[in-house]
């Protein structure tokens, strides 16, 4: 090629790749306004319907009464027909998979979309059942109460008892009481791991655990793997734990270490160490304000709770659920916690606990973060953050 032809072929790669690099931009300014109409579609169609999910969800673990876990199904199969649409995942996943949407938000939004969705792209009837069956057993292990010799027991007393009781006896009639539980919802829990498996099949997964470590993105492999790993490092040490746990057990209860049963542990599902060893952490919290306790040091981080403590449900009563959780009705602040507090190491705990979900929310997400991500980016973080709120309750120093 002549001198005077260098210049002209040069200038002639520069225009073609400029012209290829506007057609790309404009390819993707394209896909970022199709990206940003769906979800601005899909925000105005599903922000109401999960206030309604939210607060109806909220109704029915307080009160355990049947209207409101009518209302609370009525409110999911909502939802779950607008996420089941095919022709809007359809538009979803053509979004998804073009590859094109430049803009990080708008993408990390699409692909948070795309998980939601394709949860509930299986047959509408199964949808339905497992909403149906799932709160027959949520309803079932709410209202649930624990009955020996005609009396109720709550939780929080079967896990007195278990703690503090030296009658053999008297520790499995209230340990058998609360597993009851179990016979009253076998029949509908079972009904839904089958179609749960089913629905996890029609997306083609192997199994329900497969298909919803997916869509948290995770790998189940990965977890399976890890806590194998996990169990090889800690199971000589928990062994050996646990002996001299078994040693000063059977001591406390008056029965030989080969005599041991489940209702000899001090919690009914062997979650907590029995206090066996000359501490006793409840004595510490037995005359405490739980409540203040958690108003004081979350106000001391710079957190404050108060408007929180506001909208929860936090002592017993019928038909409760007797456990504890935090939940965000809206995305925009309405954070609330359950709880069943009695003045004791165990809720002192989980006060910090849930509290601590409560801050890691929208409650302190600003409004410029978009809707469809103004929550824990991760149920991992989420649980971190709470877990290392409640081991305070723990520490000598706090």
């Amino acid at each position: 090629m002549s001198n005077c032809l260098r210049p002209l072929a040069l200038f002639a790669f520069l225009l073609t790749s400029l012209v290829v690099s506007s057609g790309s931009a404009g390819a993707d300014d394209a896909t970022n306004g199709r990206a940003k109409k769906f979800i601005d579609a899909h925000v105005a169609k599903m922000r109401p319907l999960d206030k309604e999910a939210g607060i109806a969800w909220w109704d029915a673990n307080t009160s355990g009464k049947d209207e409101d876990f009518q209302r609370k199904e009525v409110a999911q199969n909502k939802i779950d027909a607008a996420l089941a649409d095919p022709v809007v995942f359809r538009e979803l996943k053509a979004v998804k998979e073009s590859g094109k949407v430049s803009d990080k938000l708008l993408a990390r939004q699409i692909d948070v979309l795309y998980l939601l969705y394709l949860e509930k792209q299986v047959d509408p009837l199964l949808l339905r059942e497992m909403v149906a069956k799932a709160n027959a057993v949520e309803k079932g292990f709410n209202v649930f109460r624990a009955e020996v010799d005609g009396k109720k027991f709550s939780e929080n007393d079967v896990r007195k008892v278990l703690k503090e009781s030296k009658s053999s006896d008297e520790r499995r009639k209230l340990w058998e009481g609360s597993k009851r539980v179990g016979a009253n919802v076998e029949k509908d829990l079972i009904a839904l791991a089958k179609l749960r498996n089913q629905a996890a099949g029609q997306l083609g997964f192997t199994n329900y655990h497969q298909m919803m470590l997916h869509l948290n993105e995770q790998e189940q492999g990965h977890i399976l793997k890890l806590f194998d790993e996990l169990d090889a490092l800690t199971r000589e040490p928990f062994a050996k734990a646990k002996a001299e746990i078994d040693e000063r057990l059977a001591v406390n209860c008056g029965v030989k270490v080969a005599d041991l049963r489940p209702w000899h542990y001090h919690d009914p599902f062997f979650q907590e160490s029995p206090t066996v060893f000359g501490t006793d952490l409840d004595a510490i919290y037995k005359d405490a304000d739980i409540l203040k306790l958690c108003r004081d040091f979350y106000t001391g981080i710079g957190l404050p709770i108060d408007d929180v403590l506001k909208r929860s449900d936090l002592f017993e009563k019928a038909g409760k659920s007797p456990h504890a959780f935090c939940t965000d009705i809206d995305r925009e602040g309405d954070v609330r916690v359950l709880a069943n507090i009695v003045p004791s190491e165990r809720w002192m705990d989980t006060m910090l606990h849930e509290l601590g979900h409560s801050v890691y929310s929208s409650k302190n997400i600003p409004e410029s973060v978009p809707y469809i991500l103004r929550g824990a980016s991760h149920i991992l973080t989420t649980e971190g953050v709470a877990m290392q709120m409640g081991r305070l309750a723990k520490s000598g120093a706090w």
